[in-house]
């Protein structure tokens, strides 16, 4: 029946919700436990459409461990924050238990071993920020140690303390892989966003004066997505489009400030366009916002 195999998942695991197919007044498939490594190991075996676990579960229970789950049989969609993955035998995933997280199983009979991994003892070992949602492929030599590892440990009950030891050594390779990929992903995409923004904001520098010239235009002159310009001028603080404006404006006031300087005569619209304003009425009303003023006011006209 659903409501035992619910209560042993939470006797187990924790608390969560689990939701059959088909409307289905049963489970195919149970939950066991044993302990092995001086760690908690569960058993799950189920043909559910999915089984979550929410914030309200999360408040329902003091479970507080790290679960390391192997798919062992079948197939099932694990999800924590933005990461996930469908998973087959052998692959496996790290799921933190005090966020939520969901595993959806389509119905179809699908097998996990999770390895209930103490919080305390995994964070103080490597200093907090284990992310969640960590998945890890079955033919990643790490992953292949730890099926080799739990495999061991059902054979050698004496060596509990060295091959969790052992264990969490490897869970340390996969982060430390992991943390290391990710900056130089991150390092490689800064290089990528300065490049792009030197290069928009020099043709910007050479372009903007033209009242037809666009972001639009730009992204196309330059051979690039409009989303990665924006991108790039975000780590700025900005958007292309601000940017652009920005420009414009100082050029206009650059103008204003030459025209007052020299005497000249020349019209405010004329020196407007000039800057790449098309809008009179607009090019108006944003000096105003960036200045202060009009653009026809002498103390803008005489600025330094």
């Amino acid at each position: 029946p659903i409501g035992a195999f619910e209560q042993k998942l939470h006797a187990t695991c924790g608390s969560f919700d689990v939701r059959p197919s088909k409307k289905k007044s049963g489970v195919w498939g149970g939950v066991t436990s044993v302990e092995s490594m001086n760690l908690g190991i569960t058993m799950v075996s189920t043909d559910l459409q999915q089984i979550t676990r929410t914030s309200k579960n999360i408040r329902a229970d003091h479970v507080e461990d790290y679960f390391l789950v192997v798919q062992k049989h079948g197939r099932a969609l694990m999800v924590q924050g933005d990461d996930g993955a469908v998973l087959h035998p052998g692959d496996m995933i790290l799921i933190d238990s005090v966020k939520p997280s969901e595993f959806t199983f389509f119905g179809d009979r699908s097998q996990q071993v999770s390895l209930h991994v103490p919080r305390d003892g995994l964070e103080k070992r490597f200093d907090g920020n284990i992310p969640g949602g960590m998945t890890l492929h079955r033919g990643d030599p790490a992953a292949m140690a730890i099926r080799a590892i739990i495999a061991k440990s059902q054979s050698a009950p004496n060596a509990n303390a060295h091959l969790q030891d052992a264990l969490f050594g490897m869970i340390g390779v996969v982060l430390t892989e992991q943390r290391v990929g990710a900056r130089a992903r991150s390092t490689a995409l800064d290089h990528i966003e300065c490049s792009v923004l030197a290069r928009a904001i020099k043709h910007i520098d050479f372009r903007h004066r033209d009242p037809e010239f666009t972001p639009s235009m730009l992204a196309r002159d330059l051979n690039l997505q409009p989303h990665q310009i924006q991108r790039a001028f975000k780590s700025l603080g900005t958007t292309v489009t601000k940017y652009l404006l920005a420009k414009r404006l100082e050029t206009a006031r650059h103008l204003l400030q030459q025209k007052a300087r020299s005497n000249r005569r020349a019209l405010v619209s004329t020196i407007a366009f000039s800057a790449g304003f098309s809008d009179i009425s607009y090019f108006n009303r944003r000096f105003r916002e960036a200045f202060g003023c009009a653009p026809s006011e002498s103390s803008v006209n005489v600025a330094p």
